[in-house]
C-alpha cells in the first residue's frame, strides 16, 4: 500500500479501537472492584485492541477491511445520536442559580474548586411544607487533599441551611483514611442527616467505614428505611445499596400518598426506582467524569449506560433525579475541567 492509504486505514482502525475502549472501560472494566490487576487489565486491553487496530492497518487490504472499522464507527456515531436524544428526553430544570460556577479554560485543574449548584423543584405528593436538601458525595477523604478542603466543603453544606443533607457513598478508597474521615463527618442537616455507602466502602470494608459513618452522628441507610416527619408531614428515606450490597430484598414501595426519596449510590438503579414508588433518587458515583473536555464533557464514565446521567438533574418516568460531581477525587487523584460540587434541592408543594 502507498503512504495515503495506509494513513487512511491507520486514521480509521485506530479511531475505532478508541471507541471500542472506552466503551468497554465505561461499561465493564471500570466496574471491577478495585485490586492490583485492575489497572493491568484495563491497560492490556487497550493496548490489545489498538496493536490489533495498528496491525489490521499496516496488513489488510483497505477494500474490503476498511468497512469493519467504519461499521464500529457508525455503531458509535449512532450511539451519539441516541445518547443526546436520552439526555435531551430526560433533562430537568437547570439550577437557578450556582456559586460560583466559572471554569476558566486556562486553569484546567479545578480539583478543589468547589462549586453550590441550587436546584428548585415542585412535588405533587408533598402536602407538607417547602424544605431544603443538601446533596454530598464521593468525598474520597484522603491525605492528598488537605483536611481543610473537605471541611469547607462541609461547611458551605451546614450554611445551607438544609433542612436534611443527604451523603450518597464513596467516603474512602482505602482503611488506612478512615481516621481523617472520623475527624471531619458530623449531622449537617437541621432535621436529619442521612446516608448510604459507595461501591469503595463496600470494596474497603463496609462494615468498618459504616462504624464510623453511624458514630459521628449521621443515620445510615443500609437496604432500609426510615419515615421522619417535617410539621406533621411524614417522608419516607430510602437507602439502597444495589449492586454492591448483600441484601437480595427487592425495594421496599412506601405507603401511598408518602413522599418517598431514595438515596442510591449509583444512578444506574433508576429504571428500577422510577417504576417503582421513588418520587426523587440522589446518586453520586460518576464524579461528572472527573476529567472533562471543553465543548465535550465527560468521556470516562463507571456506568452501564455511559455518559446518558453523568452529571445535573434529571426527571425519568416523572422520578426527579439528582447527581453530583462530588467532592474528592479518586483514580486519578485530580480533577481537570470538573468541578467539584453541592446540590442544593429546594423542595415545594405541588407540580413544578
Amino acid at each position: 500500500m502507498t503512504f495515503l492509504p495506509i494513513m487512511i486505514s491507520l486514521l480509521v482502525w485506530g479511531t475505532a479501537g478508541g471507541c471500542l475502549f472506552v466503551l468497554l472501560l465505561n461499561r465493564r472494566l471500570i466496574l471491577i472492584p478495585d485490586s492490583l490487576v485492575k489497572k493491568p487489565l484495563a491497560l492490556l486491553v487497550f493496548l490489545s485492541i489498538m496493536g490489533g487496530c495498528v496491525w489490521a492497518a499496516f496488513f489488510l487490504p483497505v477494500w474490503p477491511w476498511i468497512a469493519v472499522p467504519a461499521l464500529i464507527l457508525l455503531l458509535a456515531l449512532a450511539g451519539e445520536v441516541k445518547l443526546a436524544w436520552l439526555r435531551r428526553r430526560h433533562a430537568a430544570s437547570p439550577p437557578v442559580d450556582s456559586v460560583p460556577h466559572q471554569v476558566d479554560v486556562f486553569r484546567p485543574f479545578t480539583t478543589m474548586d468547589i462549586v453550590t449548584h441550587r436546584y428548585e423543584i415542585g412535588l405533587p405528593a408533598w402536602r407538607g411544607p417547602a424544605f431544603r436538601i443538601a446533596h454530598l458525595c464521593d468525598l474520597h477523604v484522603t491525605p492528598d487533599l488537605p483536611a481543610e478542603y473537605y471541611r469547607e466543603a462541609l461547611a458551605l453544606a451546614e450554611q445551607s441551611n438544609a433542612d436534611l443533607v443527604f451523603f450518597t457513598g464513596d467516603f474512602v478508597s482505602t482503611l488506612d483514611c478512615l481516621p481523617l474521615l472520623a475527624g471531619l463527618l458530623r449531622p449537617l442537616g437541621r432535621r436529619g442527616t442521612f446516608a448510604v455507602l459507595g461501591n469503595h466502602d463496600y470494596w474497603a470494608d463496609a462494615g468498618k467505614i459504616g462504624a464510623v459513618v453511624r458514630k459521628s452522628g449521621i443515620t445510615l441507610l443500609v437496604n432500609e428505611s426510615v419515615e421522619p416527619e417535617l410539621d406533621g408531614h411524614g417522608i419516607r428515606i430510602t437507602g439502597w445499596d444495589h449492586p454492591w450490597g448483600k441484601s437480595r430484598a427487592p425495594f421496599v414501595k412506601a405507603r401511598d400518598g408518602l413522599l418517598h426519596l431514595v438515596l442510591s449510590h449509583t444512578p444506574d438503579n433508576i429504571y428500577t426506582l422510577s417504576r417503582a414508588s421513588a418520587h426523587g433518587v440522589f446518586s453520586g458515583h460518576y464524579h461528572a467524569g472527573q476529567v472533562r473536555i471543553p465543548g465535550l464533557g465527560s468521556v470516562v464514565i463507571p456506568s452501564i449506560y455511559g455518559r446518558r446521567f453523568d452529571h445535573g438533574h434529571f426527571v425519568v418516568h416523572g422520578t426527579h433525579l439528582f447527581v453530583p460531581s462530588g467532592i474528592g477525587a479518586s483514580s486519578p487523584p485530580f480533577r481537570i475541567y470538573c468541578q467539584p460540587d453541592i446540590f442544593l434541592v429546594d423542595v415545594a408543594p405541588g407540580a413544578g
